[in-house]
């Protein structure tokens, strides 16, 4: 069996310390251990500048009362306030995280940190959350990052301790040995939490709920802390504790017609770029008032439902240009009611437009991207695995940019597939609602993906790579030839392992004799097995040696 300790190697060079008040320039390799140590540990995807996201952002002149007055509580224009605590909440596709997005970027220097939790994109692990955190208030207060660092090199493994103990000694403890300067910096600098529903596990949503509200009550931190989520039950339930009740502040972001008229101002703008991009004269009449307001209609205060339509309209493809997407798009209005019905109805249409002879093969990369890995998969480990070249890739997907794109990331510019919202990934995922036509959650894609594992984990591989024993496969296996495929090779074994317990109910090894034959013939002792980095967790592995034997 393969060996599955984790490890990271990073490089920094030099560092930036400030001591009583002076700047001083010089390298500490101590600290730079412990910063580079932090660094790894983080999730930069989550942060709210990160160029793997393509955010919502309010579209300008909309949502303008919740923006002045989140923005003035988070300047601390607030008078004798002891609201420490922000909790806006609202159902899914009513614009949260546009408004979490435009807000940050207006705040200037009153941002601390932020952390954008994301299940479809798979930026959700609650581990990464508080090092996130730290990092980016490491960038910020130069005696914070001092602190920190030293923790980190005088206890490596507090990066992967519980949430309530890496609060304590990541943030709690180094925050009392700011300078005065960094201390005035940071009292009441916002944290944004957007999208904690998303995060993985409600133990762990809880949690940092119940860290954070009571480090404000003791006085422990000098931030305003802001969440954005759906109004789920247990995040609900913990926001109505007696202890949050008197230091949180409640938003309620519905889904409301009030919505309308920032719904309207945004697809009249897309329906002029739209105009201008295909080069329509003025003398064409496209599209009709009528038209706007019944789109304006059918997203019944769903922001979500705009952009999606606009997305479709602008890119869609399957359908003659524009005009016809248009048409196409107002026929289905009429057959829902409800605003998540009218959301899924043009789910299908996207969905719809995918060529039946290539819908499977479709399909089998949405879900190879959604249940390989917890952190995603790069597109050229899904092609290895799939055996799909990339030209076939991205032809494959080629009826989805309304609801995803191919965006690089990291120095290297490894690609991912990345979703606008997970109402999608969701809609996927459920056949009420997506059909079983279209669900991602069968038997037969499971199957198939599991034998794609069994392929390549079986198929004939290099003896060795010293590249891969270096850990350098994570970030450069988009050079291709063999240290590519057999980092493709180690994601195989490792999916080998993990999705049994993924899959269950609906596909289980253990009545697949097939399957369970040719895991005889993997090659669990190859070199390419026995590199680190994976994240298996044991019940992964008891459910794996379960369904085997």
């Amino acid at each position: 069996m393969p060996s599955f300790a984790g490890s990271n190697r990073f490089k920094v060079k030099g560092s930036t310390f400030i001591e009583n008040e002076t700047i001083n320039v010089h390298h500490h390799p101590s600290f730079d251990l412990g910063f580079a140590k932090l660094q790894a540990a983080s999730l930069p995807q989550a942060m709210h500048d990160s160029s793997a996201r393509d955010p919502p952002r309010c579209f300008p002149g909309t949502r303008e009362e919740h923006l002045h007055t989140i923005t003035s509580w988070g300047k601390g224009e607030w008078k004798d306030s002891s609201t420490h605590v922000l909790w806006m909440q609202g159902p899914a596709g009513v614009g949260k995280s546009a408004i979490a997005q435009t807000w940050v970027e207006g705040l200037e220097g009153k941002h601390g940190a932020s952390f954008f939790f994301s299940r479809a994109n798979h930026w959700n692990n609650p581990s990464k959350f508080i090092p996130t955190i730290a990092y980016q208030l490491a960038t910020k207060y130069p005696s914070y990052r001092e602190a920190v660092c030293a923790t980190i090199v005088r206890d490596p493994l507090v990066l992967q301790k519980s949430i309530n103990t890496q609060f304590q000694e990541l943030l709690v403890e180094p925050l009392r040995e700011l300078s005065s300067e960094d201390r005035d910096a940071s009292d009441k600098a916002v944290v944004i939490i957007d999208g904690l529903d998303e995060c993985d596990g409600l133990v762990a949503q809880d949690t940092i709920v119940e860290v954070i509200v009571t480090s404000v009550a003791e006085g422990t931190s000098p931030f305003l802390w802001a969440f954005f989520t759906r109004p789920e039950p247990n995040i609900v339930a913990s926001f109505s504790s007696s202890k949050a009740k008197d230091l949180c502040w409640y938003l309620t972001l519905p889904v409301s017609r009030d919505a309308d008229r920032d719904i309207e101002a945004y697809l009249r703008d897309g329906f002029r770029t739209i105009r201008t991009r295909y080069h329509i004269p003025e003398v064409v009449h496209w599209p009709l008032e009528e038209d706007i307001l019944c789109l304006v209609e059918q997203s019944a205060g769903l922001f979500i439902y705009g952009a999606s339509a606009m997305r479709f309209i602008t890119l869609g493809p399957g359908l003659p240009g524009p005009a016809e997407r248009l048409r196409i798009l107002l026929e289905i209005g009429s057959n829902a009611s409800q605003p998540l019905s009218k959301l899924d109805q043009l789910y299908l249409l996207i969905m719809q437009q995918i060529p039946k002879d290539i819908l499977q093969n479709a399909l089998l990369i949405l879900t190879c991207d959604q249940l390989m890995e917890t952190s995603g998969v790069e597109v050229s480990y899904m092609c290895i695995l799939l055996n799909f070249s990339e030209a076939t890739f991205y032809s494959l997907l080629h009826n989805l940019h309304s609801v995803l794109q191919v965006q690089p990331f990291g120095e290297h510019g490894a690609r991912y597939l990345r979703f606008y919202h997970a109402s999608f990934t969701d809609f996927l995922e459920s056949p009420e609602r997506s059909t079983p036509e279209y669900c991602i959650l069968t038997h037969n894609l499971f199957g198939r993906l599991y034998s794609a594992c069994l392929d390549l984990a079986c198929a004939p591989l290099p003896l060795s790579s010293p590249d891969l024993a270096t850990g350098r496969h994570c970030s450069e296996c988009h050079l291709g030839g063999d240290m590519a495929r057999m980092a493709a090779y180690f994601r195989a074994v490792i999916g080998l392992i993990r999705l049994p317990i993924v899959m269950f109910p609906r596909y289980q090894l253990r009545a697949d004799p097939g399957s369970l034959d040719r895991l005889l013939l993997v090659k669990w002792n190859h070199p390419a097995a026995q590199i680190p980095g994976t994240s298996l967790r044991k019940d992964e592995i008891e459910f794996f040696i379960k369904e085997v034997f």
